[in-house]
């Protein structure tokens, strides 16, 4: 019994010392970079919808709370407005915009892009999901109202995001939305 437990514990031991990460060697060092920038930002519109599965069968089921999401075309220029470096992002859609995910049931992606037209009609630029490109181990936060990433906001007026690198350093962005639907 002893002779087990002295082979696992050298084992063990062993391993911890010869096994490593394998992202360690040759990486770049980032921990005290510089880097600062905002290089794209892509935006989206999600809703939820109910879709039948085998519909008509003894296997029809119905799957409440699907989400489409619709990718909007986009149109960016860099500006620079009130001593600010920014993006002024136009924004279209067409029926290709509309992504459908999942199992084929018996809504279309036709029917799909004509809900999404209805609701966009009334939403304009409000609830719309913001995805921000930015260096690598860099930080983005939203100044004063600016909507917080990662859940959807209303982009119908201009807005100011601070990138922070990882040395502490920042840069103010300005973001137009234009709506060109």
């Amino acid at each position: 019994m002893k002779n087990i437990i002295r082979v696992v514990s050298l084992s063990v031991v062993v391993g911890c010392l010869t096994l490593t990460g394998c992202l360690k060697s040759g990486m770049e060092e980032l921990t005290n970079s510089s880097d600062k920038v905002l290089s794209s930002i892509d935006y989206t519109y999600r809703f939820l919808y109910n879709d039948t599965i085998q519909k008509g069968t003894d296997k029809q089921q119905i799957l409440e709370g699907r989400m489409c999401e619709v990718l909007f075309k986009k149109n960016t220029e860099k500006i620079e407005e009130g001593g600010l470096e920014g993006f002024k992002t136009t924004i279209s859609y067409d029926a290709n915009s509309v992504l459908k995910a999942g199992p084929t049931g018996s809504v279309t992606k036709a029917m799909l892009f004509k809900e999404f037209e209805k609701l966009i009609k009334v939403d304009q630029l409000n609830k719309l999901w913001v995805y921000m490109t930015i260096s690598d181990v860099a930080t983005v936060t939203g100044v004063k109202d600016a909507p917080k990433l990662g859940s959807p906001g209303n982009f119908s007026t201009d807005h100011i995001y601070t990138v922070r690198a990882a040395d502490g350093s920042s840069k103010e962005y300005l973001i137009k939305t234009v709506k060109g639907f």
